[in-house]
């Protein structure tokens, strides 16, 4: 698996049972904008080892049109930054990495902002993980 800018379907967070895992023994970390949850798992035969997904609560942010806009703006955030952290669990066997960036601001915010909280979280993730 090399590191790549591409963010396919199978790298999407999606299974029922991976997310409620993660909601249940997940750990979590804040950097402004988001909340990010989080679910290390060694010696799993994971088809893909990094999973990732986005929400932005409607309670939140009420207009559907701004929350597509900041789950975009996320995921293309994530998309460019991901790779540091893709090729470490490459390096390692049987090991898959959960994760869920849940937006906690009430407005939309711009792209810059929502890339540094992007690139914190994957930088704090990175030093957690066991070499």
């Amino acid at each position: 698996m090399t590191p790549s800018l591409s963010l396919k379907k199978h790298e999407r967070l999606k299974s029922k049972i991976l997310l409620d895992k993660l909601f249940q023994e997940g750990q979590s970390a804040f950097s402004y904008p988001f909340k990010l949850l989080y679910r290390y798992e060694a010696n799993v035969d994971a088809d893909w080892p990094l999973l990732f997904s986005v929400t932005v609560p409607k309670k939140k942010v009420r207009s559907a049109v701004k929350r597509n806009l900041i789950k975009r703006r996320t995921r293309e955030a994530y998309r460019l930054h991901k790779s540091d952290l893709q090729a470490q669990l490459a390096s390692l066997q049987s090991h898959r990495l959960s994760l869920m960036l849940i937006y906690i601001e009430s407005e939309a915010v711009e792209y810059a902002k929502i890339e540094k909280g992007v690139l914190k979280l994957v930088n704090k993730l990175t030093d957690a993980i066991p070499s």
